[in-house]
This record gives C-alpha cells, sequence and structure tokens, in this order.
C-alpha cells in the first residue's frame, strides 16, 4: 500500500458540549428548522450509470436535511465537482483506491466501513481499482450553518472545514452506520433523520475543523496582491513534487484558507489545485526535453503519484500526451509511454 496524503491533525478544534456524539445522546440536541422538502438523491452530484448502480436510496423516506445512497461502483475514474453538501464515503470492503483534491494525492487501501469527508465547496479526482460497494451520505449547508449557531455560536463563516480523506472515527461509524440502517425502514424517518444530521456535524467539526483567528472579511472578492502572488507561487513552486496543505499556503501570506481559497479565484480564475496543475504541467513540459528522463521518473519529479497521474492531467491542459508531446518536440517516434 502507497500511502501518499494522511489526514490533518489539527489543534483547535471546536469545543463540543459533549465529548462524543453519538446516535443515543443525539436525542438530547435541539432539533434544527429545515425547508421541509425532501432531499433527494437528484440533488447530489453522484451520477448512476453503467459504472454506478444504486442498490437502495434515501428518496421516499422523507429525509430533509441529508441524502444516502448505497450503491455498486465497477472500476471508474471520476472527477466530481465542489458542491453546497458535506459528503461522506464510506467502502463496504476493504478498497484500493486513488483520491486527488486541493493539490494532495492520496492513494491506499481504504479498510472496510472506514469513511472519507470531503468538506463543502471542494472538488476532487477519484479512481475506484476495482469493483466495490460504497455508502454514500450528503449533509445540506443549511445544517453544517444551523449547527455552528445554535450549538457552538458560530458563524460558519468564523469555522475551516477540512477534508480527511481516510478515517476511522468511532463516532461517525456508529452515525453513519445508522443511517445505512434507516434505508431499510419503509416508513418516514424524516424526524428521526434531523437528528442524525445535527449529531453527524457536531462530531465532524470536533475532528475537522479549526476556528478562523480573524473574522472572515465580508467580501472576499479582493484580488490577491503582486507581492502575496510571488509569495504563492514561490511556496507552490517549492511543492511541486511533494503534497502541501490548502490552509499552510494561506497562512503564509496571513489570511485563512476559505478567504485565500476565495480571493486565489477571484485573482486566478482558477482553484489553487487547478493552477497547482498547470505549475506541475508546465514543469514536465520542461523536463521532456531530457531525453535521459523517463516520464516515471518525469511524474515523480512533478508531484504526481504515477505515470498514469502525469498522462491524465498533461492531456486535460496541454491536448496530447507526454510521449506525443515529446516526440513532437524532439522529433522521434512515440513510444509506448505516451
Amino acid at each position: 500500500m502507497k500511502q501518499v496524503f494522511s489526514s490533518e491533525n489539527h489543534t483547535t478544534p471546536l469545543p463540543l458540549p459533549t465529548s462524543v456524539i453519538t446516535e443515543d445522546t443525539a436525542r438530547d440536541l435541539r432539533p434544527l428548522s429545515s425547508a421541509h422538502s425532501e432531499f433527494i438523491l437528484n440533488e447530489t452530484t453522484l451520477v448512476f450509470e453503467k459504472k454506478r448502480e444504486l442498490i437502495q436510496g434515501s428518496d421516499g423516506l422523507g429525509w430533509n436535511n441529508m441524502v444516502a445512497a448505497l450503491t455498486r461502483s465497477q472500476p471508474l475514474e471520476d472527477f466530481v465537482p465542489a458542491n453546497s453538501s458535506l459528503f461522506f464515503a464510506v467502502p463496504l470492503e476493504n478498497m484500493p483506491l486513488a483520491i486527488e483534491t486541493e493539490g494532495r494525492i492520496h492513494q491506499a487501501e481504504m479498510p472496510a466501513d472506514s469513511h472519507g469527508i470531503i468538506a463543502p465547496g471542494v472538488s476532487y479526482t477519484v479512481e475506484l481499482q476495482r469493483p466495490g460497494t460504497f455508502f454514500y451520505l450528503f449533509i445540506k449547508n443549511e445544517i453544517l450553518v444551523n449547527v455552528a449557531d445554535e450549538i457552538f455560536g458560530k458563524r460558519l463563516d468564523d469555522v475551516d472545514m477540512f477534508s480527511p480523506l481516510q478515517e476511522t472515527d468511532k463516532g461517525l461509524q456508529s452515525l453513519l452506520h445508522s443511517c445505512r440502517h434507516m434505508l431499510n425502514e419503509s416508513h418516514d424517518s424524516s424526524f428521526r433523520s434531523d437528528y442524525i444530521a445535527q449529531a453527524i456535524v457536531a462530531q465532524f467539526y470536533t475532528k475537522h475543523t479549526q476556528l478562523r483567528d480573524v473574522p472572515r472579511v465580508m467580501d472576499s472578492r479582493v484580488p490577491l496582491s503582486q507581492g502575496q502572488m510571488k509569495r504563492v507561487n514561490d511556496y507552490l513552486q517549492a511543492h511541486l513534487h511533494g503534497t502541501f496543505q490548502i490552509a499552510d499556503l494561506a497562512a503564509s501570506i496571513g489570511l485563512s484558507r476559505t478567504v485565500f481559497f476565495e480571493r486565489f479565484v477571484h485573482t486566478m480564475k482558477y482553484t489553487p489545485n487547478q493552477y497547482l496543475q498547470i505549475l506541475r504541467v508546465n514543469r514536465a513540459k520542461q523536463l521532456l526535453h531530457d531525453r535521459k528522463l523517463s516520464l516515471v521518473d518525469i511524474a515523480f519529479a512533478c508531484g504526481y503519484a504515477d505515470q498514469s497521474h502525469l498522462s491524465r492531467f498533461f492531456k486535460r491542459f496541454v491536448g496530447v500526451s507526454p510521449g506525443k508531446y515529446r516526440a513532437d518536440l524532439l522529433g522521434f517516434s512515440v513510444d509506448m509511454q505516451g
């Protein structure tokens, strides 16, 4: 197993009224308001096609604030755009996969019943390497806002959320397990689902969030200065061959993760991860001039897990494979590496 990325460890988690939120203690939490309209699978980023089959879903159970699906997937590669929901993925058997998000690559075998978490506003690419069964859960952004306000007395804007890609948090495991079993209930379970959604978000906040040091600026549509962009470029160039954290990059220019992300996109018209891929591909184009370097060597030098990852991003930004680009550049036949 190749472990390229590990989950973050944060030092300032939000305080909880109880140390661990479970299904039993969820009843002690006050139910949150909701729009009272069922949250359905068509409103999520899940796409069901030949490579992903829906086994069971929560549509029709009356869940207002979360939606769940039990699926069977074939080997696939999928780009998932950012959305406003908090997302959980649980493999039901040990599953080798690769996930790339925010400039990080996580390639490992996820144990059965572990969970990956994607925070709102984060896009990612996932590669499933063999067939597998997954449980997926999406929780509405409204619940994130309400839990931050009603339990912690914080605005959501004052909380940075992280996306750990392989976790075995016992509290979350218990709650996610309950959600999976709730798919078997034939009656309306909206009231119970509201409590569970609130408890899941509260437990997530204790483990995978950090309070911002300064309040968020209301208008984040402010461009980064030339000096800030120079420091960003210097930082990214120094981390092309490895991994980095968006929070660390933001801190290097004195901004919170969320404000940095919004100002960076406003300035560059790319997300930090997209911009990093452009820098990596440009570096790969430079290294392709050197006949002595194999495509595998170039992939590692540019921060890609393997040659296939280099080829995928190179084709996306340049339009041809690295092998074809090198052949056209140096004037020889394309080999089978491309």
